[in-house]
């Protein structure tokens, strides 16, 4: 038997601690913003005190349902993400997902979990408050050339900037040989969003009324996630990624968060660890843990497989 309830309708309760304790992923203006990307449903796991909003995406015929995306995040002090995946393991889930998937962070410490997993390199400044701009000399010079070319960073407001967002984001994810996880509608949802909540931070790096590059940050509880960023190649020799990051690291800091978490980093780019690296980071194993919970997940694996193969 598991002590959580599930269903597709939000707990009262579930909200109310995602406003007390700062939580972006589970919050209602998250998961709109998914639904509005992905068209996905949210079943939440709950048990009175603790849980975890559970994304369903379709991937063919498949159901697979990611809990607390992006960043594995659960809502609820307390929690014990392990009882909760056993009593998740257990259940018989509404919405019929072919299986699991979770992103444990090492950071503070890395929870075990005994399931399958897959590796990748986690880079955070967990000493937020006690960062400084001065400790990472190097950026703070490609800063000050960067406002000396007349970079300015503003926040977005009710211009349209979702295409464009979208546009820098799939430029630089295919400089890179991969493929682009979000689309246009998720953008544009994540700019809507980001003028009415606290939470989630558009930056625009501006010169004159051109857009030179952006940065999206977001909060849960005491970390502030890096998100998603792009520049415009035109404007590359001026940074105005480093001086978004560090507006926004600067920021985290100054809102009282004990953690600027630039998330995991594929294992094939280590000059992108590098880089998060030089703002003080330290990079240590994240692991995506999938579950099985359907008599489908074999079938499921081998069309994976497939699709990864073909891809």
């Amino acid at each position: 038997m598991t002590s959580l309830q599930f269903s597709f309708e939000r707990p009262t309760e579930f909200q109310s601690v995602c406003e007390r304790d700062s939580l972006l992923f589970g919050s209602a203006d998250w998961l709109s913003i998914l639904q509005a990307g992905f068209n996905c449903r949210t079943l939440f796991a709950w048990d009175g005190r603790g849980g975890a909003a559970i994304s369903l995406f379709r991937a063919g015929p498949f159901s697979i349902g990611y809990v607390g995306f992006p960043a594995g995040a659960l809502v609820g002090s307390g929690v014990d993400r392990a009882s909760i995946f056993r009593d998740l393991t257990n259940a018989r889930l509404p919405g019929k997902p072919v299986c699991l998937r979770t992103v444990v962070s090492a950071f503070p410490v890395l929870e075990e979990l005994r399931y399958k997993a897959v590796a990748n390199p986690e880079t955070a400044i967990c000493n937020l408050q006690q960062w400084s701009l001065k400790g990472v000399s190097q950026k703070a010079r490609r800063i000050r050339k960067a406002l000396r070319e007349g970079l300015r960073i503003e926040r977005v407001g009710d211009e349209p900037f979702g295409a464009r967002l979208y546009e820098l984001y799939a430029a630089v994810i295919k400089s890179h040989g991969g493929s682009a996880r979000y689309n246009e509608d998720y953008f544009t949802a994540v700019v809507e969003c980001s003028t009415r909540s606290e939470l989630l931070d558009v930056r625009l790096a501006m010169r004159d009324s051109e857009l030179a590059g952006f940065l999206v940050t977001g909060r849960h509880g005491d970390t502030t996630y890096y998100l998603h960023g792009g520049t415009d190649p035109r404007f590359r020799a001026l940074s105005p990624s480093d001086l978004l990051m560090a507006d926004a690291i600067a920021e985290a800091r100054d809102r009282g968060c004990d953690c600027f978490n630039f998330m995991a980093s594929p294992p094939d780019q280590p000059t992108l660890v590098r880089y998060k690296e030089k703002w003080g980071g330290e990079t240590r194993t994240q692991y995506t843990f999938t579950i099985g919970t359907s008599s489908s997940y074999p079938l499921f694996r081998v069309a994976e497989r497939l699709y990864r193969l073909l891809t």
